[in-house]
This record gives C-alpha cells, structure tokens and sequence, in this order.
C-alpha cells in the first residue's frame, strides 16, 4: 500500500501556482514549471524506472503495456502498491485541487496513470471524457478509492462486488502531466489537440499542448471537452494522466443526464 505519510506537502513542492486560465475552445488551464526541480526530477526517476523494465504488447504486471483499446499507447495504472512521488497523484490534496479549480463535486473516486507513447504513434480518438465509470463504495468521503477491475468492471460495473459494494460515477476532470520527454521541439509532435467539435481534423486543432516536460494541461469533463492525442513522430511522449470523478446525480444536474457518453 503507498504511505502517503511520505509524501511531501503539496505546498511545498508546487512551483508554479500561476496557472493560466483559457477559455478557447473550452475551458482548461495550463502551466509550465508545475513543481519544484526536485520533486520534478523524482518524479521522472521513479517513472523512467517503470519505463525501462521494458514495453509490453500484452497486459503485464509492473510494466507498460498495451490494453487500451483503440488506442496507440502503452499504459500503466498508478496504483496503491506505488510509493511517493508518483502517489501524489491518488492523494487526497491533488484530489481537492483539481476538484476545487473546476467546483467539481469532491468524492473519494480518482483514477490516475502513466501513458507512453512509441516514435511515430498514430493519432487518438477525438473524445471528450465525460464518460461514467465504476468504483468499488468507499467507506467515507475523506477515503481515495481507485478502480478495481477484479471486483468491478471499470465501464460496466459487472463484478463480484454486490450493488452496495459498489458505485457509478462520472468523471469529472482531467489533468495531463508531461515528463520523461527531453529535448521535445515543435514539430516533433505528441501534443494534446483541443478541438471545437468532435468531427474536427486533428490538423485543424484549435489548441496544441506540448508536451514540455514539467508542464500540465487540466479541464472539466464535459459534453463540449474534445481532445486527443496528436501523432508523434521521431521522438517517444510520456505522460501522467490523473481524473478525478462526480456523482452522477451532479453530473446530470450540471450538464444533463442524456449527455453522458455511454461507453461504445
């Protein structure tokens, strides 16, 4: 299990506190220099350590590998057996964070991983993440529950856990952290497009995230957040990708019940 009593405070490794707010073509901030050199740099230590156990094509313990379907990644969820730094991102203080910069319902529902993409990755689905997903029931409000899809079934809920063991939400709100991407020149690609529709090109991305390295992109989920991963070339992209998740209730209230995108 992490010991989250190791983790630093989230004040005194945040550097940058001056997000940027952009409007266009939704809502969602970005920010450079997130944290402090050091706990930047160990936070790509102890990822570039994952990463170098190797990539595999077929789901694997401790290891990226492939599992996403539709998707040209590889992935590997952060989960409670991983020490500090990468725990900051199932932690109680980021999970108020980023419910607090989108007023999004604060409940005890977060899911966080890493995705690495190989030299010459293909192009995402445009999407737009307001997705409901399944949770094991935390006990309290004040606990960080992250999905386990031995007892419930991340989409569908299906499990051994019995209808009270077990919960529906909706993801809430995202944030993209890069890292382990070096030498990233515009041009080399790998950024993360925001669009205006969803039947938008990706060339005709209205905004590119670049990857730069100790940098983040954060939004609500909502009917109108479409995004995707744009096609690197030459170079790998790595990233940290954390969601915190709302009621379904909240969800409905706030953007409408028939506009929760039902999983395909």
């Amino acid at each position: 299990m992490a010991d989250h009593a190791l983790l630093p405070r989230l004040d005194d490794v945040l550097a940058n506190r001056s997000w940027l707010r952009r409007d266009r073509p939704f809502r969602h901030f970005v920010a450079r220099d997130v944290f402090t050199p050091d706990f930047a740099a160990s936070l790509a230590a102890q990822l570039g350590e994952i990463l170098g156990r190797g990539l595999s094509d077929v789901p694997a313990q401790g290891r990226f590998s492939r599992g996403m379907k539709g998707y040209d990644a590889y992935g590997i969820g952060i989960t409670e057996d991983l020490p500090a730094p990468l725990s900051l991102f199932i932690s109680a203080p980021w999970r108020d964070l980023m419910c607090g910069l989108f007023g999004v319902e604060k409940t005890p529902y977060v899911f966080a991983g890493a995705h690495h993409h190989a030299p010459w990755g293909a192009n995402g689905f445009i999407h737009n993440d307001f997705n409901p997903v399944w949770f094991p029931r935390a006990a309290d409000a004040e606990e960080i529950r992250i999905p386990d899809m031995a007892l419930c079934d991340f989409k569908t809920g299906a499990g051994s856990l019995p209808d009270a063991g077990k919960v529906e939400t909706v993801r809430g709100a995202v944030i993209l952290y890069y890292l382990l991407n070096d030498g990233w020149r515009p041009g080399d690609g790998g950024e993360t497009g925001l669009f205006h529709q969803v039947t938008d090109r990706h060339e005709a991305a209205a905004v590119r995230c670049p990857p730069i390295d100790n940098s983040i992109v954060a939004f609500e989920c909502t009917p109108q957040s479409f995004h995707a991963y744009l096609a690197n070339r030459g170079r790998a992209r790595t990233s940290i990708i954390m969601w915190v998740h709302r009621g379904v209730a909240e969800a409905a209230e706030r953007h409408g019940a028939d506009r929760i995108e039902k999983w395909r």
